[in-house]
């Protein structure tokens, strides 16, 4: 498999990236003339301007926040605004699979006409709603960091 990898950027600013086979390269003399011959092939000629070519180790490592990576002069990188906007939003994938959950046990506490339960549900609710406002993900530097964050009012994760 190729060390090297093409990155670009599509018109509406997000990352793509081709990763070139084994076969197609052995198409050509060099690696260098193949991957540029890939470029020729698979990348419009509207953005083939911001084609490069990457080592795999300028990739991050993680694909969790594939869709904030964006390309520098170097290596293809984290935008932290997009990565945290992603985190954020499997934070509310869990926030709501709970909201669900309470509503059910809001309901058996109305059947059961415990007002206790009733109290302590729209107040746990509350809580949950304002998860996206209140929990802080502006510490994280980088992916890494950003991953760790987890609100504890939520259940564990599955590696996602």
């Amino acid at each position: 498999m190729s060390k090297k990898n093409i990155t670009f950027t599509n018109a509406d600013g997000s990352m793509e990236f081709l990763m070139p086979s084994e076969k197609f390269l052995e198409q050509y003399e060099t690696e260098e003339a193949g991957l540029n011959a890939l470029i020729e092939k698979d990348i419009p000629e509207a953005l083939r301007e911001s084609a490069k070519i990457v080592e795999n180790s300028a990739l991050p490592v993680s694909r969790k926040f594939r869709n904030s990576w964006k390309q520098n002069e170097t290596a293809v990188v984290e935008d932290m605004t997009k990565a945290r906007a992603i985190h954020m939003d499997r934070i509310r994938v869990y926030r709501n699979a709970e909201l669900a959950k309470e509503d059910i046990t809001y309901q058996r506490a109305l059947e059961a006409n415990d007002s206790d339960a009733q109290a302590a549900v729209v107040t746990k609710k509350q809580t949950l709603r304002n998860l996206p406002a209140t929990f802080d993900l502006s510490g994280a530097s980088d992916a890494t960091e950003l991953d760790a964050l987890w609100p504890s009012e939520l259940p564990e994760r599955a590696d996602d």
